[in-house]
């Protein structure tokens, strides 16, 4: 636990506090689009429904910081810390390197339970939303099992080799997804074939999840099943990319 510990002040550190566009990328950034369309750019509608938008915004602004923490973030760090040798200096400790990736993923779990708390109370002081104590308890809980799929999806791409090809990789993969998914606008906006493929990606499973407590108070079972669909998808993926990588003469060390 010590050793946890200690990773988690060096981690949190360099990762957090030294590295300020990070942090306003994956919270201040879908705060200020939550404000832009909740405030300066009103839907037209009745209280109720305004409302509503309110509430269903408010969960797709939160997974889109997880979306921007675990692709743009979680992939960038690994890259970086593998590219500079600080997993093979970490894996001549006695505790390996498990310490550092459970730092790792606890930090980016940190940015997006700190997500919830900024868009929680942006939702709750600008646009007057009111949740039970069990919303807010289902809400944290449902962030912290749907962040997983898309950090296992970060790890994955952390494998790749050159950094530039990552940068672009990144972008690829986040905007398109946020988009084809509904985070940005309603999926039923956009043709039928892009909702096809947007309803069976992992942000929009998780964006559902949170919508459906949000506004109904209540946990979908059929969503969380395709969380953690997507769970096991992750790991395989990043099983395989780490395999693909130590075949091409890559030091790989799983502590």
């Amino acid at each position: 636990m010590k050793t946890i510990l200690n990773q988690l002040r060096f981690d949190g550190k360099r990762l957090i506090f030294r590295n300020l566009s990070f942090f306003f990328f994956s919270i201040l950034m879908p705060a200020g689009f939550y404000v832009l369309f909740t405030k300066v750019m009103m839907v037209t509608g009745s209280s109720t429904q305004q409302q509503q938008f309110a509430k269903t915004y408010m969960g797709s602004m939160i997974v889109y910081s997880i979306l921007i923490s675990a692709i743009f973030g979680i992939a960038s760090i690994l890259k970086r810390d593998r590219d500079q040798g600080l997993l093979v200096f970490l894996s001549l400790a006695p505790k390996g390197t498990l310490p550092y990736y459970i730092s790792v993923f606890i930090c980016i779990l940190g940015i997006n339970l700190g997500a919830v708390v900024v868009l929680g109370a942006l939702a709750v002081f600008l646009n007057q939303v009111s949740l039970s104590a069990n919303q807010w308890l289902n809400i944290f809980g449902l962030v912290i099992l749907c962040q997983i799929p898309l950090l296992l999806i970060g790890t994955a791409m952390s494998f790749i080799k050159r950094q530039e090809t990552l940068s672009v990789v990144s972008n690829l993969v986040t905007f398109p997804m946020a988009v084809v998914s509904g985070l940005w606008w309603p999926i039923n906006m956009l043709p039928n074939w892009l909702q096809t493929i947007g309803k069976l990606t992992p942000t929009y499973f998780a964006n559902n999840s949170l919508s459906h407590v949000l506004t109904n108070g209540k946990v979908d079972l059929m969503n969380v099943g395709g969380v953690l669909a997507w769970l096991g998808l992750g790991v395989a993926l990043v099983i395989l990319m780490a395999k693909r990588t130590a075949r091409k003469g890559v030091v790989l060390d799983h502590g």
